[in-house]
Protein backbone atom coordinates (compact mmCIF):
# COMPACT_ATOMS: atom_id res chain seq x y z
CA UNK A 1 0.00 0.00 0.00
CA UNK A 2 1.91 3.08 -1.06
CA UNK A 3 -1.19 5.80 -0.75
CA UNK A 4 0.47 8.69 1.19
CA UNK A 5 -1.54 11.91 2.75
CA UNK A 6 1.61 13.71 1.57
CA UNK A 7 5.12 12.17 0.34
CA UNK A 8 7.37 14.90 1.51
CA UNK A 9 9.33 15.66 4.34
CA UNK A 10 12.58 16.85 5.10
CA UNK A 11 15.31 14.63 4.34
CA UNK A 12 17.63 13.24 6.47
CA UNK A 13 21.05 14.57 6.95
CA UNK A 14 23.24 11.18 6.70
CA UNK A 15 24.43 9.74 3.68
CA UNK A 16 27.62 9.16 1.58
CA UNK A 17 30.16 11.32 0.87
CA UNK A 18 29.01 12.79 -2.59
CA UNK A 19 25.29 12.97 -1.28
CA UNK A 20 26.74 15.41 1.08
CA UNK A 21 28.40 17.23 -1.68
CA UNK A 22 24.48 16.97 -3.70
CA UNK A 23 22.89 18.65 -0.10
CA UNK A 24 25.62 21.33 0.19
CA UNK A 25 24.32 25.11 0.47
CA UNK A 26 24.05 26.83 -2.40
CA UNK A 27 26.94 28.20 -4.18
CA UNK A 28 28.86 25.33 -3.99
CA UNK A 29 29.91 22.71 -7.08
CA UNK A 30 28.65 19.31 -7.53
CA UNK A 31 31.21 18.63 -10.37
CA UNK A 32 33.79 20.62 -12.49
CA UNK A 33 31.73 23.45 -13.99
CA UNK A 34 28.08 23.22 -12.45
CA UNK A 35 27.30 25.20 -9.57
CA UNK A 36 24.67 23.79 -6.94
CA UNK A 37 22.31 27.17 -7.51
CA UNK A 38 18.97 26.78 -5.39
CA UNK A 39 16.49 23.64 -4.05
CA UNK A 40 13.73 23.19 -5.81
CA UNK A 41 12.33 20.39 -3.91
CA UNK A 42 12.66 18.26 -0.77
CA UNK A 43 10.95 15.02 -0.03
CA UNK A 44 11.23 11.85 1.74
CA UNK A 45 13.00 10.38 -1.24
CA UNK A 46 16.08 12.84 -1.23
CA UNK A 47 16.05 16.38 -3.07
CA UNK A 48 15.98 18.41 -6.17
CA UNK A 49 18.28 21.02 -6.83
CA UNK A 50 19.48 23.30 -9.59
CA UNK A 51 22.29 23.01 -11.06
CA UNK A 52 23.97 25.86 -13.37
CA UNK A 53 27.04 25.28 -15.88
CA UNK A 54 29.14 28.65 -14.49
CA UNK A 55 30.42 29.26 -18.52
CA UNK A 56 27.58 28.67 -20.33
CA UNK A 57 24.50 29.09 -18.34
CA UNK A 58 22.84 25.97 -18.70
CA UNK A 59 20.40 24.67 -16.69
CA UNK A 60 19.41 21.06 -15.29
CA UNK A 61 17.41 19.73 -11.78
CA UNK A 62 19.22 17.14 -10.45
CA UNK A 63 17.05 14.88 -8.46
CA UNK A 64 18.91 12.81 -6.00
CA UNK A 65 16.75 9.58 -4.65
CA UNK A 66 17.98 7.37 -1.60
CA UNK A 67 18.58 3.83 -2.79
CA UNK A 68 19.97 2.36 -5.87
CA UNK A 69 21.22 -0.81 -7.71
CA UNK A 70 18.66 -3.34 -9.20
CA UNK A 71 15.15 -2.91 -8.99
CA UNK A 72 15.87 0.47 -6.66
CA UNK A 73 13.16 3.14 -6.85
CA UNK A 74 15.23 5.54 -8.15
CA UNK A 75 16.21 3.05 -11.26
CA UNK A 76 12.76 2.12 -12.07
CA UNK A 77 11.63 5.40 -12.25
CA UNK A 78 14.19 7.01 -14.33
CA UNK A 79 14.08 4.13 -16.50
CA UNK A 80 10.55 4.36 -17.32
CA UNK A 81 11.08 8.31 -17.42
CA UNK A 82 13.78 8.86 -19.64
CA UNK A 83 11.53 6.70 -22.73
CA UNK A 84 8.80 9.76 -22.35
CA UNK A 85 9.23 12.55 -24.76
CA UNK A 86 6.36 14.87 -24.81
CA UNK A 87 6.22 18.88 -24.51
CA UNK A 88 4.03 18.43 -21.64
CA UNK A 89 6.24 15.94 -19.71
CA UNK A 90 9.46 16.96 -18.23
CA UNK A 91 12.59 15.32 -19.77
CA UNK A 92 14.60 13.33 -18.07
CA UNK A 93 17.95 13.79 -19.66
CA UNK A 94 19.92 10.79 -17.99
CA UNK A 95 21.07 9.27 -14.98
CA UNK A 96 23.86 7.42 -12.74
CA UNK A 97 24.46 6.10 -9.44
CA UNK A 98 27.19 6.24 -6.49
CA UNK A 99 27.55 5.37 -3.29
CA UNK A 100 23.81 4.18 -2.70
CA UNK A 101 22.71 7.15 -4.59
CA UNK A 102 20.56 7.48 -7.77
CA UNK A 103 20.46 10.46 -9.61
CA UNK A 104 18.36 11.85 -12.34
CA UNK A 105 19.08 14.98 -14.57
CA UNK A 106 16.05 16.59 -15.66
CA UNK A 107 15.30 19.42 -17.39
CA UNK A 108 14.52 22.50 -15.79
CA UNK A 109 11.03 24.29 -15.31
CA UNK A 110 11.96 27.97 -14.31
CA UNK A 111 7.91 28.53 -13.82
CA UNK A 112 8.00 26.68 -10.74
CA UNK A 113 4.83 24.31 -9.23
CA UNK A 114 1.51 24.66 -10.34
CA UNK A 115 0.15 24.82 -6.81
CA UNK A 116 1.97 28.33 -6.39
CA UNK A 117 -0.53 30.27 -9.34
CA UNK A 118 -3.60 28.64 -7.16
CA UNK A 119 -4.47 31.71 -4.42
CA UNK A 120 -5.62 30.36 -1.82
CA UNK A 121 -9.92 30.06 -1.41
CA UNK A 122 -9.41 31.88 -4.65
CA UNK A 123 -7.90 30.33 -7.64
CA UNK A 124 -7.38 31.50 -10.87
CA UNK A 125 -8.79 32.98 -13.66
CA UNK A 126 -10.92 30.46 -15.46
CA UNK A 127 -9.20 30.97 -19.00
CA UNK A 128 -5.27 30.42 -17.50
CA UNK A 129 -7.35 26.88 -15.69
CA UNK A 130 -8.59 25.76 -19.18
CA UNK A 131 -4.87 26.82 -20.40
CA UNK A 132 -3.50 24.04 -18.09
CA UNK A 133 -6.30 21.62 -17.70
CA UNK A 134 -5.44 20.93 -21.94
CA UNK A 135 -2.06 20.82 -21.58
CA UNK A 136 -2.93 18.64 -18.65
CA UNK A 137 -4.99 16.65 -20.96
CA UNK A 138 -2.81 16.53 -23.85
CA UNK A 139 0.22 15.07 -21.84
CA UNK A 140 -2.09 12.47 -20.16
CA UNK A 141 -3.24 11.59 -23.62
CA UNK A 142 0.42 11.48 -24.65
CA UNK A 143 0.90 9.42 -21.55
CA UNK A 144 -1.51 7.15 -21.57
CA UNK A 145 -1.16 5.95 -25.60
CA UNK A 146 2.25 5.07 -24.44
CA UNK A 147 0.68 2.49 -21.64
CA UNK A 148 1.65 4.37 -18.86
CA UNK A 149 -0.35 5.84 -16.04
CA UNK A 150 1.08 8.56 -13.97
CA UNK A 151 -0.66 7.59 -10.65
CA UNK A 152 -0.10 11.09 -8.24
CA UNK A 153 -1.31 14.24 -10.38
CA UNK A 154 -1.70 16.78 -8.59
CA UNK A 155 -0.35 20.38 -8.47
CA UNK A 156 2.97 19.79 -6.93
CA UNK A 157 3.45 17.28 -9.47
CA UNK A 158 2.76 19.97 -12.49
CA UNK A 159 5.62 22.31 -13.19
CA UNK A 160 5.11 25.13 -15.57
CA UNK A 161 8.63 26.20 -18.00
CA UNK A 162 9.76 29.68 -18.92
CA UNK A 163 6.88 29.73 -21.44
CA UNK A 164 4.55 29.11 -18.59
CA UNK A 165 3.84 25.66 -20.52
CA UNK A 166 2.55 22.77 -17.92
CA UNK A 167 4.88 19.77 -17.33
CA UNK A 168 3.60 16.71 -15.63
CA UNK A 169 6.80 15.23 -13.87
CA UNK A 170 7.74 13.18 -10.81
CA UNK A 171 7.00 9.40 -12.02
CA UNK A 172 8.01 8.04 -8.89
CA UNK A 173 4.39 6.02 -8.57
CA UNK A 174 4.11 5.81 -12.43
CA UNK A 175 3.38 2.28 -13.45
CA UNK A 176 3.24 0.82 -17.12
CA UNK A 177 -0.45 -0.61 -17.20
CA UNK A 178 -0.70 -2.19 -20.99
CA UNK A 179 1.39 -4.20 -23.45
CA UNK A 180 0.55 -3.76 -26.61
CA UNK A 181 -3.27 -4.51 -27.06
CA UNK A 182 -3.00 -6.05 -23.43
CA UNK A 183 -4.34 -3.80 -20.92
CA UNK A 184 -3.72 -4.81 -17.03
CA UNK A 185 -5.55 -4.03 -13.87
CA UNK A 186 -4.14 -2.16 -10.70
CA UNK A 187 -4.69 -3.72 -7.47
CA UNK A 188 -2.22 -0.97 -6.05
CA UNK A 189 -3.37 2.15 -3.18
CA UNK A 190 -1.48 4.96 -4.91
CA UNK A 191 -1.73 8.60 -5.02
CA UNK A 192 -2.52 11.34 -2.61
CA UNK A 193 -5.60 11.00 -1.08
CA UNK A 194 -7.59 14.48 -1.77
CA UNK A 195 -6.63 13.69 -5.60
CA UNK A 196 -7.73 9.79 -5.95
CA UNK A 197 -10.32 8.26 -7.30
CA UNK A 198 -13.01 6.28 -5.25
CA UNK A 199 -11.94 3.17 -6.84
CA UNK A 200 -8.85 3.85 -6.45
CA UNK A 201 -8.84 4.09 -2.61
CA UNK A 202 -11.20 0.82 -2.95
CA UNK A 203 -8.25 -1.27 -4.86
CA UNK A 204 -7.89 -3.57 -1.69
CA UNK A 205 -10.83 -5.14 -2.41
CA UNK A 206 -10.96 -4.61 -6.55
CA UNK A 207 -8.87 -4.07 -9.24
CA UNK A 208 -9.02 -1.00 -11.21
CA UNK A 209 -8.34 0.59 -14.58
CA UNK A 210 -5.48 2.86 -14.66
CA UNK A 211 -6.33 5.86 -16.68
CA UNK A 212 -9.21 6.97 -15.72
CA UNK A 213 -7.96 7.29 -11.93
CA UNK A 214 -5.67 9.79 -13.35
CA UNK A 215 -8.49 11.93 -15.33
CA UNK A 216 -10.35 11.90 -11.99
CA UNK A 217 -7.47 13.55 -10.13
CA UNK A 218 -7.30 15.51 -13.20
CA UNK A 219 -10.36 17.13 -12.78
CA UNK A 220 -9.69 17.74 -9.01
CA UNK A 221 -6.61 19.27 -9.71
CA UNK A 222 -9.03 21.67 -12.42
CA UNK A 223 -11.08 22.36 -9.49
CA UNK A 224 -8.41 23.16 -7.38
CA UNK A 225 -7.69 25.75 -10.06
CA UNK A 226 -10.62 27.11 -10.65
CA UNK A 227 -11.53 27.56 -6.98
CA UNK A 228 -8.47 27.25 -4.85
CA UNK A 229 -9.42 25.22 -2.58
CA UNK A 230 -9.84 20.96 -2.71
CA UNK A 231 -13.43 19.67 -2.39
CA UNK A 232 -12.86 16.77 -0.25
CA UNK A 233 -10.24 14.96 2.03
CA UNK A 234 -10.75 11.59 0.36
CA UNK A 235 -13.77 10.54 -2.39
CA UNK A 236 -14.83 7.78 -0.25
CA UNK A 237 -17.98 6.99 2.25
CA UNK A 238 -17.62 8.45 5.56
CA UNK A 239 -16.13 11.58 3.91
CA UNK A 240 -19.23 14.68 3.91
CA UNK A 241 -18.27 16.56 1.63
CA UNK A 242 -17.84 14.02 -0.94
CA UNK A 243 -21.24 12.26 0.35
CA UNK A 244 -22.79 15.79 -0.50
CA UNK A 245 -20.98 16.08 -3.63
CA UNK A 246 -22.51 12.57 -4.98
CA UNK A 247 -26.01 13.32 -3.88
CA UNK A 248 -26.20 16.84 -5.50
CA UNK A 249 -24.71 14.97 -8.43
CA UNK A 250 -26.87 12.01 -8.96
CA UNK A 251 -29.85 14.57 -8.46
CA UNK A 252 -28.02 16.61 -11.15
CA UNK A 253 -28.10 13.46 -13.78
CA UNK A 254 -32.36 13.07 -13.20
CA UNK A 255 -31.88 11.02 -10.45
CA UNK A 256 -29.33 8.11 -11.70
CA UNK A 257 -27.28 6.40 -8.89
CA UNK A 258 -30.23 6.44 -6.83
CA UNK A 259 -30.52 10.46 -6.61
CA UNK A 260 -34.44 12.32 -6.61
CA UNK A 261 -35.85 14.90 -9.32
CA UNK A 262 -34.00 17.88 -9.27
CA UNK A 263 -30.87 19.45 -9.31
CA UNK A 264 -31.15 22.07 -6.19
CA UNK A 265 -27.90 24.27 -5.62
CA UNK A 266 -24.68 22.69 -5.67
CA UNK A 267 -22.87 21.97 -1.87
CA UNK A 268 -21.33 24.37 -0.28
CA UNK A 269 -17.84 25.22 -1.16
CA UNK A 270 -16.01 24.56 -4.52
CA UNK A 271 -18.89 24.01 -6.16
CA UNK A 272 -20.89 27.20 -5.93
CA UNK A 273 -16.91 29.43 -6.81
CA UNK A 274 -16.92 27.91 -10.19
CA UNK A 275 -19.06 28.63 -13.85
CA UNK A 276 -21.99 26.26 -14.44
CA UNK A 277 -20.25 25.03 -17.45
CA UNK A 278 -17.04 24.04 -15.50
CA UNK A 279 -19.40 22.59 -13.56
CA UNK A 280 -21.00 20.79 -15.82
CA UNK A 281 -17.88 19.01 -16.76
CA UNK A 282 -16.27 18.13 -13.69
CA UNK A 283 -19.76 16.52 -12.70
CA UNK A 284 -19.17 13.99 -15.78
CA UNK A 285 -15.78 13.69 -15.29
CA UNK A 286 -16.13 13.15 -11.29
CA UNK A 287 -18.65 10.15 -11.58
CA UNK A 288 -18.47 7.92 -9.00
CA UNK A 289 -18.66 4.71 -10.94
CA UNK A 290 -15.44 4.87 -13.38
CA UNK A 291 -17.63 3.51 -16.60
CA UNK A 292 -19.88 6.20 -16.57
CA UNK A 293 -17.17 8.82 -16.73
CA UNK A 294 -16.31 10.49 -19.86
CA UNK A 295 -12.95 9.02 -21.90
CA UNK A 296 -10.16 11.62 -22.44
CA UNK A 297 -10.99 12.63 -26.05
CA UNK A 298 -14.64 13.30 -24.95
CA UNK A 299 -12.96 15.83 -22.10
CA UNK A 300 -10.81 17.41 -24.61
CA UNK A 301 -13.98 17.63 -27.05
CA UNK A 302 -16.37 19.05 -23.99
CA UNK A 303 -17.25 23.12 -24.81
CA UNK A 304 -15.76 24.16 -21.75
CA UNK A 305 -12.22 22.69 -22.77
CA UNK A 306 -12.80 23.92 -26.46
CA UNK A 307 -13.59 27.23 -25.42
CA UNK A 308 -11.44 29.64 -27.11
CA UNK A 309 -9.95 32.69 -25.02
CA UNK A 310 -7.90 35.70 -26.21
CA UNK A 311 -5.17 36.91 -25.15
CA UNK A 312 -4.32 33.46 -22.52
CA UNK A 313 -0.95 32.38 -24.03
CA UNK A 314 1.09 34.89 -21.93
CA UNK A 315 4.85 33.89 -21.13
CA UNK A 316 5.39 34.19 -17.50
CA UNK A 317 9.17 34.52 -16.71
CA UNK A 318 10.93 34.39 -13.06
CA UNK A 319 13.95 36.50 -14.22
CA UNK A 320 14.21 37.31 -17.98
CA UNK A 321 16.55 34.82 -19.62
CA UNK A 322 17.54 36.93 -22.55
CA UNK A 323 16.99 40.41 -24.24
CA UNK A 324 13.15 40.98 -25.47
CA UNK A 325 13.37 41.59 -29.32
CA UNK A 326 16.70 40.11 -29.39
CA UNK A 327 19.63 41.95 -31.17
CA UNK A 328 23.52 42.01 -29.98
CA UNK A 329 26.74 40.36 -30.83
CA UNK A 330 27.89 36.65 -29.47
CA UNK A 331 25.71 34.58 -31.75
CA UNK A 332 22.86 32.34 -30.82
CA UNK A 333 24.13 29.07 -32.36
CA UNK A 334 27.65 29.86 -30.54
CA UNK A 335 26.23 30.15 -26.68
CA UNK A 336 23.37 27.25 -27.21
CA UNK A 337 26.43 24.72 -28.91
CA UNK A 338 28.70 25.35 -25.79
CA UNK A 339 25.61 24.63 -22.98
CA UNK A 340 24.56 21.60 -25.44
CA UNK A 341 27.93 20.67 -24.53
CA UNK A 342 28.04 20.97 -20.88
CA UNK A 343 25.45 19.04 -20.11
CA UNK A 344 25.88 16.09 -22.36
CA UNK A 345 29.17 16.24 -20.67
CA UNK A 346 27.41 16.70 -17.47
CA UNK A 347 25.04 13.41 -18.75
CA UNK A 348 27.37 11.28 -20.24
CA UNK A 349 30.03 10.78 -16.47
CA UNK A 350 27.41 7.67 -16.61
CA UNK A 351 26.86 6.65 -20.10
CA UNK A 352 26.73 8.86 -23.37
CA UNK A 353 24.62 11.68 -24.09
CA UNK A 354 23.50 12.78 -27.36
CA UNK A 355 23.45 16.63 -27.78
CA UNK A 356 20.85 16.64 -30.02
CA UNK A 357 18.22 14.58 -27.73
CA UNK A 358 18.77 17.36 -24.65
CA UNK A 359 15.82 19.88 -23.71
CA UNK A 360 17.60 22.56 -22.02
CA UNK A 361 16.57 25.64 -20.12
CA UNK A 362 18.23 27.83 -22.61
CA UNK A 363 16.16 29.35 -25.37
CA UNK A 364 16.28 28.89 -28.94
CA UNK A 365 13.95 31.72 -30.32
CA UNK A 366 15.88 34.31 -29.39
CA UNK A 367 19.66 36.02 -29.84
CA UNK A 368 21.26 36.62 -26.07
CA UNK A 369 24.82 38.31 -26.33
CA UNK A 370 25.61 36.58 -23.50
CA UNK A 371 24.62 33.20 -21.75
CA UNK A 372 22.33 33.77 -18.93
CA UNK A 373 23.65 33.93 -15.32
CA UNK A 374 23.07 32.22 -12.09
CA UNK A 375 21.27 34.62 -10.98
CA UNK A 376 19.32 34.37 -14.04
CA UNK A 377 18.63 31.02 -13.83
CA UNK A 378 16.88 30.83 -10.28
CA UNK A 379 12.88 29.91 -9.38
CA UNK A 380 11.74 33.26 -7.85
CA UNK A 381 9.56 31.74 -5.77
CA UNK A 382 5.71 32.72 -4.79
CA UNK A 383 5.75 32.29 -1.53
CA UNK A 384 7.90 34.96 0.19
CA UNK A 385 7.96 38.56 1.26
CA UNK A 386 10.41 41.26 2.08
CA UNK A 387 10.40 42.68 5.98
CA UNK A 388 11.56 46.30 6.94
CA UNK A 389 14.26 44.54 9.35
CA UNK A 390 17.41 43.24 10.02
CA UNK A 391 17.62 39.37 10.22
CA UNK A 392 16.82 39.45 14.12
CA UNK A 393 14.06 41.66 13.80
CA UNK A 394 12.50 39.77 10.98
CA UNK A 395 13.28 36.23 13.08
CA UNK A 396 11.60 37.76 16.22
CA UNK A 397 8.65 39.18 14.47
CA UNK A 398 8.22 35.61 12.50
CA UNK A 399 8.20 33.68 15.84
CA UNK A 400 5.48 36.16 17.06
CA UNK A 401 3.47 35.81 14.01
CA UNK A 402 3.64 31.95 14.59
CA UNK A 403 3.14 32.56 18.11
CA UNK A 404 0.12 34.14 17.52
CA UNK A 405 -1.59 31.54 15.30
CA UNK A 406 -0.69 29.36 17.76
CA UNK A 407 1.94 27.22 15.22
CA UNK A 408 4.24 25.57 16.71
CA UNK A 409 8.15 25.89 15.18
CA UNK A 410 11.93 25.13 16.21
CA UNK A 411 15.24 25.90 14.67
CA UNK A 412 15.50 24.56 11.05
CA UNK A 413 19.22 23.47 9.16
CA UNK A 414 20.02 24.82 5.60
CA UNK A 415 20.38 27.38 3.92
CA UNK A 416 22.27 31.00 4.99
CA UNK A 417 21.08 32.95 8.07
CA UNK A 418 18.14 31.95 9.92
CA UNK A 419 15.74 28.90 9.32
CA UNK A 420 12.79 27.84 11.33
CA UNK A 421 10.63 24.63 10.67
CA UNK A 422 7.14 25.21 11.35
CA UNK A 423 4.35 22.19 11.93
CA UNK A 424 0.97 23.01 10.76
CA UNK A 425 -0.90 20.44 12.12
CA UNK A 426 -0.59 16.50 10.95
CA UNK A 427 -0.64 17.64 7.38
CA UNK A 428 1.69 20.33 6.25
CA UNK A 429 5.15 21.25 7.36
CA UNK A 430 7.15 24.64 6.13
CA UNK A 431 10.74 25.38 6.41
CA UNK A 432 10.70 29.07 6.85
CA UNK A 433 14.31 31.16 5.43
CA UNK A 434 15.59 34.46 6.92
CA UNK A 435 18.16 36.16 5.33
CA UNK A 436 19.36 39.66 4.83
CA UNK A 437 18.72 40.95 1.53
CA UNK A 438 20.26 44.25 2.13
CA UNK A 439 24.01 45.03 2.72
CA UNK A 440 23.57 48.80 3.32
CA UNK A 441 20.54 50.58 4.41
CA UNK A 442 18.81 52.11 2.33
CA UNK A 443 15.62 54.51 2.42
CA UNK A 444 13.45 52.19 4.35
CA UNK A 445 16.34 50.86 6.77
CA UNK A 446 17.94 47.06 6.20
CA UNK A 447 15.56 44.81 4.42
CA UNK A 448 15.36 40.81 4.90
CA UNK A 449 14.05 38.10 2.51
CA UNK A 450 11.57 35.48 4.17
CA UNK A 451 10.90 32.79 1.88
CA UNK A 452 8.52 30.04 2.81
CA UNK A 453 9.02 26.12 1.25
CA UNK A 454 7.07 23.43 1.69
CA UNK A 455 8.62 20.08 3.08
CA UNK A 456 5.58 17.76 3.86
CA UNK A 457 1.84 18.15 2.99
CA UNK A 458 -0.61 19.53 0.53
CA UNK A 459 0.62 22.33 -1.37
CA UNK A 460 -3.32 23.84 -1.32
CA UNK A 461 -2.81 23.89 2.88
CA UNK A 462 0.48 25.03 2.29
CA UNK A 463 -0.35 28.14 0.34
CA UNK A 464 -3.28 29.10 3.14
CA UNK A 465 -0.55 29.03 5.72
CA UNK A 466 1.46 31.17 3.93
CA UNK A 467 -0.70 33.67 3.29
CA UNK A 468 -1.65 33.46 7.17
CA UNK A 469 1.33 33.89 8.21
CA UNK A 470 2.19 36.87 5.36
CA UNK A 471 -0.96 38.81 6.84
CA UNK A 472 0.19 38.66 10.39
CA UNK A 473 3.86 40.05 8.93
CA UNK A 474 1.78 42.87 7.41
CA UNK A 475 2.79 45.82 9.49
CA UNK A 476 6.71 45.01 8.48
CA UNK A 477 6.64 44.46 4.85
CA UNK A 478 7.67 46.25 2.01
CA UNK A 479 7.31 45.79 -1.96
CA UNK A 480 10.21 43.99 -3.38
CA UNK A 481 13.25 46.09 -4.14
CA UNK A 482 13.34 46.66 -7.53
CA UNK A 483 17.33 45.35 -7.76
CA UNK A 484 16.63 42.57 -5.27
CA UNK A 485 19.45 39.68 -4.85
CA UNK A 486 17.75 35.96 -5.76
CA UNK A 487 17.04 33.59 -2.90
CA UNK A 488 20.27 31.33 -2.12
CA UNK A 489 17.97 28.16 -0.58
Amino acid sequence: MCLQKERYRAPGASGPDLWRRVSMAAGGEFVDGWLVAQVLGEGAYGEVRLLVHARSGAAVALKAVRGAGEGAAGGREAALHRALRHRHVLRCLGERTHLGVHYMFLEYAQGGELFDRIEPDVGMEERAARRYWRQLLAGLEYLHGRGVAHRDIKPENLLLDHRDDLKISDFGMATVFRHGARERLVATVCGTAPYAAPEVLGAAARPYRAPPADLWSAAVVLLAMLAGELPWGRAADGEPRYEAWRAWAARRRGGGDGGGGGEGEPPAGPWRKVSGAARALLARALHPRVERRPPLHALLRHRWTEDLDEGVCRVWRSQPLCAEGGGGGGGEGEGEGEAESAVAALVSRSQPGRADELLLATQSDCTQPTQPSVAQRLRVRMTRVWVAADEGGATRALEAALGALGLPWRRGGGGAGHSLDVECGAEVRIRVAVARAAPAPGPLGPLTLVEFRRLRGCGMHFKRRFVQVRDALRPLLVRTPPTSPPPTT
